[in-house]
C-alpha cells in the first residue's frame, strides 16, 4: 500500500503546493488537514482532488494533531505568523508560533510518524550576531526546526526554508497618484537588494517531493526553496514585461511600517542578506527535473495587472 502523507495547511499556498505535487505523482495517499473540514475551501479541495481524506486539527491542540496524524507515514508541517499569532505576541506570548511548531513535532512523534518535513526560517538573530533579535516570525520557526532536528532519534526530520514570496509584490502594489496607468511597488529597501524569490504555490511541493525521494542527500541540511536570487527591481521589470503596464519602484521610510518585526527583518536582510547567503539550492534545482517559475512567468501565470483602486 502506498504511504499516507498528512499535510498541514492544505488549503493554503505551501500545503496546497505539496498536496498538488504529491497527488500528481500518484505515489502517495493524501490526508489534508484543516481547521474546518466543512469550510468551502476544504470542500473545494476534496472536489478538486478526488480520493483525498479531510481531517480536522488545531495547531494549538496537541490531541487533535495527534489524531489527525494517526497511521500517517509522512507529515508536512508549517505554521503561519497570522493575525492571531501577532495578537498573542503583543500580549506577551512571544513563543505562540513556536509552540504550534513544537506541537506538530510532538504529535508526529506520539503518532509514530516516520518522516516530518517542517517549513522553517533562518534565525536572523544568529545571522546578525544578535543585532536583529526580535524578528519573532523568523526566530520561532527556526526554534521549531531545531526542536525537530534534536529529536532525530525519534523521527526522521527535514526542514525547508522558503524565500521571499512573489505574491508579496501584489501586497506592495499601489496605483500611482501621479499617473493612474502606472503601478508603484512600495518597499523600504533599495531596489538593487537581491533576494531569493519563490512562487510558493507552484514550487514548494516539488522540493518536498525531492526530499522524500532523496532523504540521504537532504538529511541534516535545510532545503531552501527558491527559483534564484533576483534584485527587487527585476521583479518590477518582469511585471512590465509580462503585462505591458508601466511600473516603478518607490522607496518608503521604515517608520511607515507598523510592525517592528518587519522593520527588523528588512534591515537585517539589507545588511546581512537572505538564506544566510546560501547558494547550494541553485545546483540542486538544476537536477530536480522541475522548472522553477521565473518572475516573468509568475506575472504571466498570475494574470494580475495591478490593483483596482
Amino acid at each position: 500500500m502506498s504511504k499516507l502523507v498528512a499535510i498541514i495547511g492544505a488549503t493554503g499556498l505551501q500545503g496546497g503546493s505539496v498536496l498538488k505535487t504529491l497527488y500528481a505523482s500518484g505515489k502517495y495517499r493524501i490526508r489534508a488537514i484543516t481547521r474546518n473540514p466543512d469550510s468551502d475551501s476544504a470542500k473545494a479541495l476534496a472536489e478538486k482532488y478526488p480520493g483525498i481524506e479531510l481531517a480536522q486539527a488545531d495547531l494549538d491542540d496537541l490531541v487533535s494533531l495527534q489524531r489527525a496524524f494517526e497511521d500517517a507515514d509522512i507529515v508536512f508541517g508549517m505554521t503561519d505568523w497570522n493575525a492571531d499569532i501577532i495578537a498573542r505576541n503583543r500580549k506577551g506570548d512571544l513563543d505562540a508560533e513556536y509552540k504550534q511548531g513544537k506541537n506538530i513535532v510532538d504529535a508526529a512523534i506520539n503518532a509514530s510518524v516516520k518522516t516530518l518535513v517542517l517549513s522553517v526560517l533562518d534565525s536572523l538573530s544568529k545571522q546578525s550576531k544578535g543585532k536583529y533579535s526580535d524578528v519573532t516570525l523568523f526566530e520561532t520557526k527556526y526554534k521549531a526546526g531545531e526542536y525537530l532536528l534534536s529529536n532525530s532519534d525519534k523521527i526522521d526530520g527535514f526542514t525547508i526554508c522558503l524565500g521571499a514570496y512573489m505574491d508579496n509584490f501584489i501586497r506592495a502594489a499601489r496605483i500611482s497618484s501621479e499617473d493612474s496607468h502606472t503601478i508603484e511597488f512600495w518597499f523600504p529597501v533599495e531596489p538593487t537588494l537581491r533576494v531569493p524569490l519563490i512562487d510558493t504555490a507552484n514550487d514548494t511541493g516539488p522540493v518536498v517531493e525531492y526530499i522524500l525521494d532523496h532523504p540521504e542527500e537532504c538529511r541534516g541540511k535545510v532545503q531552501d526553496v527558491s527559483c534564484g536570487y533576483y534584485e527587487i527591481q527585476d521583479m518590477i521589470n518582469a511585471f512590465t514585461e509580462a503585462t505591458g503596464k508601466p511600473a516603478r519602484y518607490v522607496k518608503i521610510p521604515y517608520d511607515s511600517i507598523p510592525l517592528p518585526e518587519v522593520v527588523q527583518m528588512y534591515k537585517c536582510i539589507e545588511e546581512f542578506g537572505s538564506f544566510c547567503n546560501r547558494t547550494e539550492f541553485i545546483e540542486r534545482n538544476k537536477k530536480m527535473g522541475h522548472k522553477f517559475t521565473t518572475p516573468v512567468e509568475y506575472w504571466k501565470n498570475r494574470g494580475w495587472t495591478g490593483p483596482t483602486q
